[in-house]
């Protein structure tokens, strides 16, 4: 049975990982590191903290790792400001259609749970949601499964019966970890990531419905 949906943010609800590319990016520039976009795929899913700090030790980046958390979120505000957030097309209406059927959800996200906050309220999309969770209030941030064990034991859920939507190798990996179905949403604006851990993979959310995540328990 169907007891919960348990959604990433970034990459899954809203078209956040083009800043995140490029925030990553500009400030490794200032350091004088040039870097493929490709190189930052690694990292989806993870928080800023264990990223900068390996990023930091693989540059030899002259910075605590504080300073480069927050010198990247000033730069990836910045360029959301100028742009504006954007969800991801067609997630809203599946959200809505899954809260009409009355099933509880819940945002796990490696942000910080001021960034999430910030963008369920940018999206108007608090009311569907009973719990947020940042990777930031967890022992372990993904691929760890403990994310996903956090929402599922406050949404009251068996993590065998919650589904998971996301969108990074790291997520998925998570989420597999945490004995949850998985819908793995490939984004094709981007290289593919390695999804294989997912029970299935989409490209679009315009199909999926309750129905379906049940379909993925039963």
């Amino acid at each position: 049975m169907l007891e919960a949906v348990l959604f990433d943010m970034d990459g899954v609800i809203i078209d956040t990982e083009p800043f995140f590319l490029r925030s990553e990016s500009m400030l490794l520039k200032e350091f004088g590191v040039d870097t493929e976009l490709e190189y930052h795929f690694r990292y989806q899913g993870t928080t800023h903290e264990y990223m900068w700090e390996t990023m930091k030790n693989e540059f030899n980046l002259d910075a605590p790792v504080g300073e480069l958390v927050e010198r990247a979120n000033v730069i990836r505000n910045r360029l959301m400001e100028e742009d504006g957030l954007q969800p991801i097309p067609g997630v809203i209406p599946f959200i809505a259609r899954l809260h009409e059927a009355g099933v509880p959800l819940a945002i796990a996200s490696s942000s910080p749970l001021t960034d999430i906050q910030k963008a369920v309220r940018s999206l108007d999309i608090e009311k569907y949601f009973s719990y947020l969770v940042s990777g930031e209030s967890v022992a372990h941030s993904k691929p760890a499964p403990d994310i996903f064990l956090d929402a599922a034991e406050n949404l009251k859920a068996t993590p065998e019966n919650c589904v998971v939507i996301e969108d990074s190798r790291n997520g998925v990996a998570s989420a597999h970890a945490a004995g949850c179905k998985c819908i793995g949403f490939r984004n094709l604006e981007f290289p593919p990531q390695d999804l294989s851990l997912a029970t299935v993979i989409v490209t679009d959310f315009s199909d999926l419905d309750a129905d379906y995540c049940r379909a993925l328990i039963d």
